[in-house]
């Protein structure tokens, strides 16, 4: 129970310290826009930099997997800190895409990791509750940091460079907590050859995903609605600086604050379901009001004055509401599909690759969609992926139950 406890304590610091990096993460495409001059296509590449990195979990998951991972977090986790402190001196588009790139490739190590230590170390029961806590710490440090950032950015020039390496102190701590947790050797661990590493994490992926149609049908269905999710990461940027010709600091106060705070209180209420319901029930229904969203920034448009700014609030209410949801279902529920003598890193890897592989197509579709149709057109059709994906994860469920391979479900119905 002292080991739990401790582990417990670690994780709530860990989730908790890392909001301000991540605050200022949601920053990189609205800098690159309005301050470094990006095009259209450039804002996409960087929106494309944090799914494109996630491809790597595949190799971290057989990195972790049967081996205690405190070692290799220090030295991946590092690397991408350091690259952060960088942007002190931070003058060009590249140099930010360059940073994202390092920087998000260690935190795909990071959330395979995360998933082995809450396997070993927390209860099934108060998973979801604890997630939420961590989490909910870190939305609620993430929004003041975020309104922060914006007025910071508003009025100093180039104020990145300040914010950067005060982000990567923040980010020690946060890894000092992780990779402070001990991992036992739970699953095989893969040979340390090169030989291995050039398919073997390929062919294992594509065994289990044979062996766990369960676990296939539900990131089939995840898969959808990530592509919508995607499909705005380079579009939603240029329309708030293009379109709605919003400043840094409201794009602090909704896009960054406002959106956070409503995860804030989100997440934790989402964790508890989680402990109570299925991660298909709670996916179908976060992809429905998704849809929302689009539609409420869109109308912001053709309004002005605090109308405008209004209405862009209560998009990005709606928007956090949705993802608090679905960021609680994103981390925990390769966990459920784990069955005995599985590593929850290996499932939780897969599946973090699956967004590597549909962020090397759903924000290039959201770009060519803008620039053919316009961004209106574009936020439209993300509206239908998502009322799409929503039906997918009720269908995959339905053929769980049908043909009897809700295995891991059976215990929360």
């Amino acid at each position: 129970m002292l080991k739990e406890s401790a582990a417990a304590r670690k994780m709530i610091v860990y989730g908790g310290v890392g909001g301000a990096l991540y605050s200022l993460t949601q920053f990189g495409e609205v800098i690159a826009r309005k301050s470094l001059g990006a095009t259209g296509l450039e804002v996409t590449l960087l929106s494309m930099s944090m799914p494109i990195t996630q491809l790597t979990s595949m190799w971290w998951g057989k990195i972790l997997t049967g081996r205690d991972q405190r070692r290799v977090l220090w030295i991946i986790g590092m690397a991408g800190i350091l690259a952060v402190a960088t942007g002190a001196v931070m003058e060009t588009y590249a140099h930010l895409l360059t940073i994202f790139v390092i920087f998000f490739m260690s935190m795909a190590l990071l959330a395979t990791a995360q998933n082995r230590i809450f396997q070993q170390h927390i209860p099934n029961k108060q998973m979801g509750g604890l997630f939420g806590l961590s989490q909910g710490l870190r939305m609620g440090i993430s929004a003041a940091a975020a309104a922060g950032i914006g007025w910071w950015l508003e009025y100093m020039d180039k104020g990145w460079q300040q914010l950067f390496p005060a982000a990567a102190l923040t980010g020690v701590i946060s890894l000092w907590a992780i990779a402070a947790i001990p991992t036992g050797e739970e699953g095989q661990a893969a040979p340390l050859h090169w030989r291995y590493w050039l398919l073997g994490p390929l062919k294992e992926t594509s065994a289990l995903l044979k062996r766990r149609p369960d676990f296939l049908r539900f990131e089939n269905a995840f898969m959808v609605y990530g592509a919508a999710f995607m499909m705005t990461l380079p579009v939603v940027p240029i329309f708030l600086v293009d379109d709605l010709q919003l400043s840094y600091s409201e794009i602090g106060m909704t896009r960054g604050a406002a959106f956070q705070l409503i995860m804030l209180a989100g997440i934790p209420f989402f964790g508890r379901i989680f402990d109570r319901s299925t991660p298909h029930r709670m996916s179908a229904i976060a992809f429905s009001i998704l849809t929302l969203y689009p539609a409420v920034l869109l109308s912001a448009k053709y309004v002005t004055g605090e109308f405008r700014f209004i209405l862009v609030m209560l998009a990005f209410l709606i928007f956090g509401f949705a993802l608090s949801s679905v960021h609680v279902v994103w981390n925990l529920a390769s966990i459920r599909f784990t069955g005995p003598g599985e590593d929850a890193g290996e499932f939780q890897a897969v599946h973090i690759a699956a967004t590597g592989i549909r962020g090397m197509m759903a924000p290039l579709l959201g770009y060519l969609i803008m620039s053919w149709f316009g961004r209106e057109i574009a936020l439209v059709c993300a509206s239908i992926v998502w009322i799409l994906s929503a039906g997918a994860m009720i269908w995959a469920r339905q053929v769980d139950r049908k043909r009897g391979e809700a295995y891991s479900l059976r215990a929360s119905g």
